[in-house]
């Protein structure tokens, strides 16, 4: 599995949590021993910031877990890495929730995800994810268009990662294919491209359409994905919004998700028939 600097800070933080609880050390002694505020405790715990090594030995000896070191200097280490993404610094604020949700991805081992309002990212031709883009940031353009287009080609790696490629779960709203996208046959491309990734029978990447003949669902609320990991992380879900999304790690919330989600994908066109759907759509746009 690919190093996600993001990921070793999660696992680094909730490691630390499980010693500092498992050693009945409260938060507030844990910040009085490092000379530091709670929220910074808060901050190494939630894995928004990365303690250096002496900060990690003083942490360990107050919860008497000295064997612990190794393998948590070592996510310190990882954790401070650079990741392809920071040098999007301009369009993914470090530590926003964006952020966070693709540095959490790079490193995940399956995404899960519900669209209402546009087809994935990682499922999106270059024309449709310039034609989303256009229409969500109308007052964008030149040098920092391309850029964004750049960004969003370069997060599709991980379907490329070796030997570990994620696995990815698409289920897409009947009303996200019949929505036109701007520009000449770009909305047939994409259709056309998803028949692909279909026909190809990729086993790590399925896709499933919700349509309007099922009538009302338990995903009426909008957009989401939901990241697993083998590292024995616990999920996280990140609900979609103009404003940049929300990262959620609530382990109720994103059971609750992932049961509705469950349940629609077992109401979802696939196979042959998701096929036969697919083209009939594609061929009410222009080419």
């Amino acid at each position: 599995m690919a190093t996600s600097p993001v990921l070793s800070r999660r696992t680094l933080g909730t490691e630390l949590r499980r010693l500092r609880e498992a050693a009945g050390v409260a938060v507030s002694r844990a910040a009085e021993e490092l000379d530091c505020s709670v929220s910074k405790i808060s901050r190494i715990e939630t894995g928004l910031s990365t303690p250096r090594r002496p900060e990690i030995d003083t942490l360990l000896r107050l919860y008497s877990a000295p064997g612990a070191r190794e393998e948590l200097v070592q996510l310190a280490g990882e954790g401070k890495q650079a990741a392809w993404y920071d040098s999007y610094g301009d369009l993914l604020a470090p530590g926003s929730a964006l952020h966070r949700f693709i540095g959490l991805e790079a490193g995940a081992s399956m995404l899960r995800q519900f669209s209402s309002g546009a087809v994935p990212g990682l499922l999106q031709t270059e024309r449709y994810a310039r034609a989303i883009i256009t229409a969500s940031q109308p007052t964008v353009s030149g040098e920092a268009l391309e850029t964004m287009i750049r960004m969003r080609l370069e997060r599709k790696s991980v379907l490329r990662r070796e030997p570990d490629p994620l696995r990815v779960a698409a289920l897409i709203d009947e009303s996200v294919l019949r929505r036109p996208a701007q520009g000449p046959g770009v909305m047939r491309e994409q259709i056309e491209h998803l028949c692909r990734i279909i026909e190809e029978g990729s086993s790590s990447i399925e896709v499933r359409v919700l349509p309007f003949s099922i009538g009302l669902h338990g995903l009426l609320g909008g957009g989401f994905q939901i990241l697993s990991f083998d590292q024995g992380e616990s999920d996280v879900i990140f609900f979609e919004g103009q404003d940049g999304g929300g990262l959620q790690e609530k382990a109720d919330i994103v059971r609750a998700h992932s049961d509705r989600l469950d349940a629609a994908w077992k109401q979802a066109l696939e196979g042959r028939e998701l096929l036969n759907f697919l083209r009939e759509v594609a061929d009410t746009y222009d080419e």
